[in-house]
């Protein structure tokens, strides 16, 4: 990834920062752990994770994003891309994997 894509990520997350702090409580902790933009700059997509109800998080963040593209033009005033919000399942995935290895190292110990 070159370094132009890299410093427009850095304004998505500080752009979209603040907003996560007013996300409903019932949806707990909220962080972004990437912001991944496209090559071409028509694409943002923010990768999130959400202690409770990810789902509500994620419809919550998609109904300001045509705020949030705003605020990004105030920011930075060539070609603002289009936010996207996904789920990083990741940590979830983590879990699981340990949990399987837990699993079959206790199956080989009998």
């Amino acid at each position: 990834m070159s370094k132009r894509p890299k410093m427009l990520a850095s304004v998505v997350r500080e752009v979209v920062a603040p907003v996560l702090q007013q996300c409903p409580p019932k949806c707990g902790m909220i962080s972004i752990t990437e912001v991944v933009v496209s090559e071409d700059f028509s694409y943002a997509t923010m990768y999130i994770s959400a202690l409770q109800e990810p789902e509500h998080a994620l419809q919550f963040l998609e109904k300001r994003s045509k705020e949030l593209k705003t605020k990004m033009g105030v920011i930075y005033r060539k070609k603002i891309p289009e936010i996207r919000f996904r789920i990083d399942n990741r940590v979830d995935t983590g879990e699981r994997m340990d949990a399987l290895l837990r699993e079959a190292e206790e199956d080989s110990d009998n």
